[in-house]
């Protein structure tokens, strides 16, 4: 996630179109954690009120790219506002805007994952499901994501809890599924006062059941319950890019 990144969706269903156009196959990963050795007790928060917070709000990041692409990359998503997908469900709406700035001579994969390099962002539309505040199934067709069994966040989480947010299959817009896999989360000790909200979009390879990528997200849920974005780990894997190879990309989030 979920949250920012496309997914970004990512959570996104654009770099990733691209993506598998350039190279005839697919994207995204990342990952994160804390200190659950500390002794003191972890607080109790709540996960519900910070993410519905966060997505409703709007949120805005600037990330350093490291890794196997290096760069930067401004992304902002508005306040949600209610609207209908294209199949006609009711659903809360973000505008989605990113540009990407990678460094010059680039890799062809990464300049069609980060595909707005040293332009100016398309806005993407960003579909919420209004009950559980998690991704919805967009309505397009061809289809892109289709989520299913969309669980709501707890309102008590404390160092140690975890859970499934949703599952989904992705088609990239095209006629048959290319990825099947889950939005999972998991909560670990921080600070007497904060927790760490983890987030995994780990996704795999209809065809051959192959791991496509795994995509990380760490937050902070602060004493206030409300939500910081810290860092990312994307890995994708050679069966998922084409061949290009296996690719490990960081965000880190200022």
């Amino acid at each position: 996630m979920f949250l920012n990144g496309a997914t970004s969706q990512l959570r996104k269903t654009t770099n990733l179109k691209l993506v598998l156009a350039l190279l005839s196959t697919v994207m995204l990963a990342a990952c994160g954690g804390g200190d659950s050795s500390s002794s003191y007790s972890s607080p109790t928060l709540n996960l519900n009120a910070a993410e519905r917070s966060y997505v409703t709000g709007g949120y805005s990041t600037n990330a350093v790219i490291s890794g196997d692409c290096q760069g930067t990359k401004l992304q902002n998503t508005s306040a949600t506002y209610s609207g209908t997908t294209y199949a006609g469900l009711p659903t809360l709406i973000g505008n989605e805007t990113e540009i990407d700035f990678l460094v010059p001579n680039s890799s062809p994969f990464c300049s069609a994952f980060y595909n707005s390099n040293g332009g100016q962002g398309q806005v993407e539309k960003i579909f919420w499901d209004p009950t559980t505040i998690n991704l919805m199934t967009d309505g397009a067709n061809p289809p892109n994501y289709v989520y299913s069994n969309l669980q709501s966040f707890p309102s008590a989480v404390t160092a140690g809890s975890q859970g499934t947010a949703s599952t989904y299959i992705n088609y990239y817009g095209t006629s048959k599924p290319v990825t099947t896999g889950a939005l999972t989360w998991s909560v670990v000790a921080d600070t007497p006062s904060t927790l760490l909200w983890v987030t995994v979009d780990e996704a795999t390879l209809i065809a051959t059941g192959k791991l496509a990528y795994t995509s990380t997200t760490t937050y902070r849920i602060n004493a206030n319950n409300t939500l910081t974005a810290l860092f990312k780990v994307i890995e994708l894997y050679s069966g998922f890019t084409g061949g290009a190879g296996d690719f490990t990309i960081n965000e880190t989030y200022q």
